[in-house]
C-alpha cells in the first residue's frame, strides 16, 4: 500500500534488518511518460493521478485561470490534455471537479528519451471500467450494487439534489452511475425512498494488476517487495514498530 505519500507502493518487511522496501508493481501507465519537468509533453493523457478528469484549457469552469492557449501559445493547451505551461516538476492540469483546482497527471517520467503514445479512447472515458476514484467514467450501468434502479439526475423524485447545477462537467446524463463529488467510486441517488444513494457495481479497470498515481488507490494483493522480502503486516509491530497501522489510515 501507500498509506503516506511516497512515490509508489510499499511496506516495512518481514526482515528485522530493513525496515521498508518499495514494491514491485508495475505502474498502470507506464506506456506513456514524459521528460524533464514534462515541458515538452504532448501527449493525449487528460487524467489525474486521483482519477478526475481534465478541464479544457481554453474553458474557464469550473476553475478560472491564466494558463490559456492564447497566453501560453508555445505550451501545446490543446483540449483538456495534461501539459506544463508554467514551469512546475511534471505535466498537471486544471480538473474538472470544483473542489480540487487542480493535480498532478497520471504519467511517469520517462527513464530515457522517447516518444510518447496514443492513448486509447477507453482510457479518457472509460465505459465498461472505472480509473482511479471513477470521476471519467461515462458507462452506461444504472444500477446500484444491490440492484436498485438509479434516479435520474435531472429528476428531484425521490430525492432532492442539486448535483448537476453544482458539476456541469461531471456527465450526468440520465441515469447513469457517476462519481461528481469526489466520493470513492461511481454512485447513484436511488428510486428507492428509503434509501437515498448507493454505490454501482462496475469494476476498476485495473483491479490489483497495477497502480495509478502514486499507488494510494491500489488494493491489490502483492505482499513482496522489490528484493523479494516478504511484507509485514500492517496490523502487527513486529519486526518494525510503527504508526502506518488500519486503525490510523483507514482509507488506506
Amino acid at each position: 500500500r501507500n498509506p503516506d505519500g511516497e512515490p509508489s507502493t510499499w511496506c516495512y518487511t518481514t526482515d528485522p534488518s530493513v525496515r521498508w522496501q518499495y514494491c514491485n508493481i508495475p505502474s498502470c501507465f507506464e506506456s506513456e511518460c514524459y521528460d524533464g519537468n514534462g515541458e515538452s509533453y504532448r501527449g493525449l493523457r487528460n487524467v489525474t493521478q486521483s482519477g478526475r478528469a481534465c478541464q479544457r484549457w481554453d474553458s474557464q469552469t469550473p476553475h478560472p485561470h491564466s494558463n490559456t492557449p492564447d497566453n501560453v501559445p508555445s505550451a501545446g493547451l490543446e483540449e483538456n490534455f495534461c501539459r506544463n505551461p508554467d514551469g512546475e516538476q511534471e505535466p498537471w492540469c486544471y480538473t474538472q471537479d470544483p473542489n480540487t483546482r487542480w493535480e498532478r497527471c497520471a504519467i511517469n517520467p520517462c527513464v530515457a528519451p522517447s516518444p510518447t503514445t496514443t492513448v486509447p479512447d477507453y482510457f479518457e472515458q472509460p465505459t465498461t471500467c472505472y480509473f482511479g476514484d471513477g470521476a471519467t467514467y461515462r458507462g452506461q450501468v444504472s444500477t446500484t450494487e444491490t440492484g436498485v434502479t438509479c434516479q435520474r439526475w435531472d429528476s428531484q423524485t425521490p430525492h432532492q439534489h442539486n448535483m448537476v447545477a453544482s458539476h456541469p462537467n461531471s456527465g450526468l446524463n440520465e441515469n447513469y452511475c457517476r462519481n461528481p463529488d469526489n466520493a470513492d467510486r461511481p454512485w447513484c441517488y436511488t428510486t428507492n425512498p428509503n434509501n437515498r444513494w448507493q454505490y454501482c457495481s462496475i469494476p476498476d479497470c485495473y483491479p490489483g494488476v497495477c497502480y495509478t498515481g502514486d499507488g494510494a488507490s491500489y488494493r491489490g494483493t502483492i505482499a513482496v517487495t522489490s528484493s523479494g522480502r516478504r511484507c509485514q503486516r500492517w496490523d502487527s509491530q513486529s519486526p518494525h514498530g510503527h504508526d502506518r497501522t488500519p486503525q490510523n489510515y483507514p482509507q488506506a
